[in-house]
């Protein structure tokens, strides 16, 4: 999972998501929860690996904030990574087919996001390009089905083909809980 939080504030976001996912799932059926949390080099980006889904972790998370919204402070948006490759072309356009053609149904459209850190080399273009080729499904860029997200850290990239909810932002819930009570 990428989670993004204030600049300098990752510390205090480093703490809430383990204190957060321990808390969310303490009951696991006789499984001791891991949660492993690091440093990116990117200021207000922290990766993290859990031995819990990472789509549970997020839907989770949103049900937690929309009974108490203020139990999270320094968590903006919590984004569910479902593999890491090297930054490639290659590599890239590899994963996100497979990823694709396990998730995105026939009749069903997509879209291409490619966010990059710390890497000024590989162009967005040339990649959207790649992975649009090798995924053999309607590209809709306004009203898809599923979007193929590529997040580029530098010489790693994670790929996930997520659905618009399965990215917790706390600031959109917390939007919605002020919208629904007036």
């Amino acid at each position: 999972m990428l989670l993004t939080t204030y600049r300098h504030g990752e510390m205090d976001a480093r703490d809430e998501i383990v204190t957060l996912i321990h808390e969310l799932f303490k009951e696991e059926e006789d499984n001791v929860v891991l949660i492993d949390v690091w440093h990116t080099g990117v200021s207000g980006l922290l990766a993290c690996r859990s031995s819990i889904d990472p789509f549970r972790v997020v839907r989770s998370l949103r049900d937690m904030v929309m009974q108490e919204p203020w139990r999270v402070r320094y968590i903006l948006r919590l984004i569910p990574i479902e593999k890491v490759v090297n930054t490639s072309i290659e590599e890239i356009s590899d994963c996100c087919s497979r990823l694709a053609s396990l998730k995105i149904g026939r009749d069903e459209s997509f879209r291409i996001t490619v966010e990059k850190r710390m890497m000024h080399s590989l162009h967005s273009m040339e990649v959207i390009k790649a992975v649009a080729s090798r995924i053999d499904r309607r590209v809709d860029l306004v009203n898809y089905d599923w979007l193929v997200l590529i997040e580029v850290v530098g010489k790693v990239t994670g790929v996930a083909v997520l659905k618009d909810d399965d990215v917790f932002s706390s600031i959109k819930v917390k939007r919605s809980l002020a919208d629904s009570s007036v």
